[in-house]
């Protein structure tokens, strides 16, 4: 009896040691907080074997303890492809993690850090929070008809949103703490968001600018902003605890007579100061020139500026007092060095120009910089966003710099993941 329970423990200890773990590494001699992880589907499977529809994977720390994660279906077949977590690395630090499936009822609630929202109704008798809408073409957001105006997204740094009309400018919502807000921003009950208020606010002055990171084409010298289009569609793709996904689709993109199909994929991760955006356009002969924006209509002192980020990446930024709080903030944009083209202003427009022209509204009080896009190629870029009040450092220039240029070192050496 005693020789059978030593071969059975023995046994236990050595299926246990040989049981597949999920190993990462942090490859850069630096500390990481909040480092983005992603684990594809196939490489799930060689822990935890086949995956039953009713079972998701979680992910557990040395501790025993739950890390939150979530699973996306990126390509919305139906089946998720990524398991997606956040986690904190010491300079050159290896984990090693356990995976394992648990049912959608055993599944743990985690701490919602990012959020995308749309809401459609009105501000008196409220918004109801869908997952796909189209925009009526020739809407100019007249009559008020969408939550805020526009799509939203956050995480527990920032905030930011797209106007889901013709303008197609994006705007930026300075955050004081860590609570997802966009569901009550623009509400009845919220209060104005232009005013300072517990949460934060409305911190950008857009007008007839591209915002904070909005898109057009620079064609034979002229920006072609990316809003007066046939069709523009909002789809969400993952809303979860520590990453949201979501496509904005827009048809019929007139560009000097030639018609455009363009998709942004907009992605946030928790505990970051900026959104990813990847954009692949159809119809393109050749190659094009996608221009990102930066409106520059506050600048006070400072004038837009370039630096090289790293090896892989260009800077281009804004820093000044030019918050609608009269305070500092950092707007800025990481592209591939190999795919940028130029940078550029777009001039300060007349006021009657500007209100005459809400329907195709050209582009003005802008800094940008172009892109390499060719036809149906997907082009990603970053856009930053650092707000004085929330956190105090964000005052000076060089601080904010430093973020985008250690930001672009981890963009360049992801996490490693390996199946030990």
């Amino acid at each position: 009896m005693k020789r059978y329970f030593v071969v059975a423990a023995l046994a236990f200890v050595f299926q246990s040691c040989t049981t597949p773990s999920l190993e990462l590494k942090n490859e850069l001699l630096v500390n990481r907080k909040d480092a983005t992880v992603i684990v594809s589907r196939e490489n799930v499977k060689k822990i935890v074997g086949e995956i039953p529809n009713d079972k998701i994977p979680v992910v557990l720390g040395a501790n025993g303890k739950y890390i939150p994660s979530q699973v996306d279906d990126l390509n919305r077949d139906g089946e998720w492809d990524e398991l997606a977590f956040v986690c904190d690395f010491d300079l050159n630090e290896t984990k090693s993690l356990n995976v394992k499936l648990v049912s959608r009822d055993e599944m743990p609630e985690f701490v919602q850090r990012t959020n995308v929202r749309l809401g459609e109704g009105n501000k008196e008798d409220g918004f109801k929070g869908v997952d796909q809408a189209v925009s009526p073409k020739g809407y100019t957001g007249v009559p008020f008809k969408y939550q805020a105006e526009s799509v939203s997204w956050e995480n527990d740094i920032m905030g930011f949103r797209n106007y889901f009309d013709c303008r197609n400018a994006k705007d930026l919502f300075g955050k004081l703490n860590s609570d997802m807000v966009m569901d009550k921003i623009g509400t009845k009950e919220s209060g104005s968001y232009h005013d300072l208020s517990d949460w934060g606010m409305d911190v950008l002055h857009v007008g007839p600018s591209l915002g904070a990171g909005g898109l057009a084409m620079f064609h034979k010298d002229s920006l072609y902003r990316l809003g007066s289009v046939d069709r523009f569609e909002f789809q969400v793709v993952s809303r979860g605890p520590v990453r949201s996904v979501f496509d904005l689709k827009l048809s019929g993109w007139n560009v000097d007579g030639k018609v455009l199909n363009a998709t942004e994929r907009i992605s946030i991760w928790a505990g970051k100061y900026w959104f990813q955006s990847d954009v692949s356009i159809e119809g393109i002969e050749g190659e094009a020139e996608l221009a990102i924006g930066i409106v520059t209509s506050y600048l006070k002192e400072e004038k837009p500026f370039e630096f090289v980020a790293n090896k892989t990446y260009t800077g281009v930024a804004t820093h000044d007092k030019q918050s609608m709080n009269d305070d500092f903030l950092g707007l800025g944009i990481l592209v591939k060095s190999a795919e940028k083209i130029r940078t550029g202003d777009a001039p300060l427009l007349p006021e009657a120009v500007v209100k005459g022209s809400r329907w195709n509204q050209p582009v003005g009080e802008t800094h940008f910089v172009t892109q390499k896009v060719s036809n149906k190629k997907v082009a990603t870029h970053y856009f930053f966003a650092a707000w004085e009040k929330e956190n105090a450092s964000w005052a000076k220039k060089d601080n904010f710099k430093k973020l985008m240029k250690e930001q672009a070192e981890e963009l360049s050496s992801p996490i490693v993941v390996k199946i030990k």
